[in-house]
């Protein structure tokens, strides 16, 4: 087994350098020509051949889209929480991303249809850290080998209305923060602990979208509340979501830089589990985004600068529920693009949440993150990470969390 395991280390270690010692030879090439743009962003580039592992034969001007991405990553609690010890472990992500446009296939439908495979590997830190914003954002819980969407999304006639019916995952359209993307902890997207249908258990929903104006989105979707193991497209629980979403882009009044203004609320029906009863319970959101400062020069599609974001998101509930809460929460966080010269793509990132809870103790748990996420070459991006997180779920000692994030589009 020991022999298996360094040659199956080796042979990973060989595919993930070999991308960057191309890489880097292709950028020194290219900068004995014209070094002055060795960091011109990628989409400049867009007649370079793909040069991933898996080949781009399934291309969208065919009508089909593969995008495989492996996310691995190492992380140690390295002072308090519940245990130290043994602490250090790795956890891993396959996303298999299959999309189908049904026009440019002749098909009978319209629209396209969208597939998503994921399997996770590899141990969390939860049992020793014992926090309630998990650690990280591909820690599915207990490890999952299954199709997590599979939706169909269509245009409405001319009424301009979008519709998107099937398995799907809730933060892919709503709670979702493009600046805070790049963080690691869950908390910066949709945590696990959350309760709601997302990441590692999207379900069955419809959805519908529509665009007011060039300025103004609108977003609706009714969602089986939470989604179980059983087989079959609806879960028996009898618990519905319904959430709905504002959407405002605009440009600040004197530095006319773009920000995003962001609200929404949720609504959950009675259901039953044989863990206990659902209890009616409804939340509100509000997402603002902004980018302070952008760099000279730089692409308004991809500007380098500083960007800032903050989300609030309370909620409400009739009854003790037999699912772990989060009463309210808060996040808030800067970001730079292109902090360091000639290091344009890679992005550097500072934010913290905050959640109230109930579970005795300070009833609070702050998380603070900060990261470096450097692209190394097209295919892989290299992100370490540090967290330190006050009183994990209200009755632990103070963390310090560290890790380091492989990401590997295949």
């Amino acid at each position: 087994m020991t022999v298996r395991l360094k040659v199956f280390l080796s042979f990973l270690f060989l595919l993930v350098m070999l991308p960057a010692y191309q890489s880097a030879g292709q950028e020194c090439a290219f900068e004995e020509t014209t070094s002055n743009l060795s960091c011109v962003p990628d989409n400049i580039f867009a007649a370079e051949p793909d040069q991933r592992l898996l080949s781009s034969w399934l291309h969208p001007d065919n009508g089909i889209t593969f995008q495989p991405v492996y996310y691995g990553e190492v992380f140690t609690n390295a002072h308090g929480g519940i245990a130290t010890r043994g602490s250090t472990h790795y956890e891993g992500l396959l996303d298999l991303s299959l999309s189908f446009d049904l026009e440019k296939l002749n098909a009978p439908l319209p629209g396209r249809i969208n597939m998503l495979f994921q399997n996770t590997h590899g141990r969390s830190l939860e049992q020793y850290v014992g926090a309630t914003q998990l650690i990280s954002n591909i820690d599915s819980l207990n490890n999952i080998t299954q199709l997590s969407e599979l939706w169909w999304e269509v245009d409405l006639y001319e009424s301009g209305i979008t519709m998107r019916v099937g398995r799907q995952d809730l933060c892919d359209l709503f709670l979702t923060v493009d600046t805070a993307s790049d963080f690691i902890n869950s908390a910066f997207g949709l945590s696990p602990s959350a309760g709601l249908p997302s990441f590692p258990a999207p379900s069955s929903a419809v959805v519908f979208m529509t665009d007011l104006s060039n300025d103004v989105s609108v977003r609706a979707g009714l969602w089986d509340a939470y989604r179980s193991n059983e087989v079959g497209i609806l879960s028996n629980n009898g618990s519905i979501l319904f959430i709905g979403e504002f959407e405002y882009r605009f440009a600040a009044p004197f530095s006319q830089l773009p920000g995003i203004l962001t609200a929404g609320a949720t609504y959950e029906t009675q259901g039953s589990v044989p863990a206990g009863v659902i209890p009616r319970a409804y939340g509100y959101y509000f997402q603002y985004e902004q980018l302070l400062f952008r760099e000279a020069g730089s692409d308004e599609d991809s500007p380098q600068g500083l960007s800032a974001f903050v989300q609030h998101f309370p909620t409400y509930s009739s009854d003790n529920s037999p699912f772990p809460q989060i009463p309210q929460d808060a996040l808030a966080g800067i970001t730079y693009t292109g902090l360091f010269r000639n290091r344009d793509a890679d992005i550097t990132g500072a934010g913290a949440g905050w959640v109230d809870l109930d579970q005795g103790g300070t009833d609070q748990e702050v998380m603070i993150e900060v990261f470096y996420k450097a692209k190394v070459n097209d295919n892989l991006i290299i992100q370490p990470d540090l967290q330190y997180f006050t009183t994990p779920s209200g009755i632990y000692p103070d963390a310090l969390v560290a890790g380091i994030r492989f990401q590997w589009d295949l």
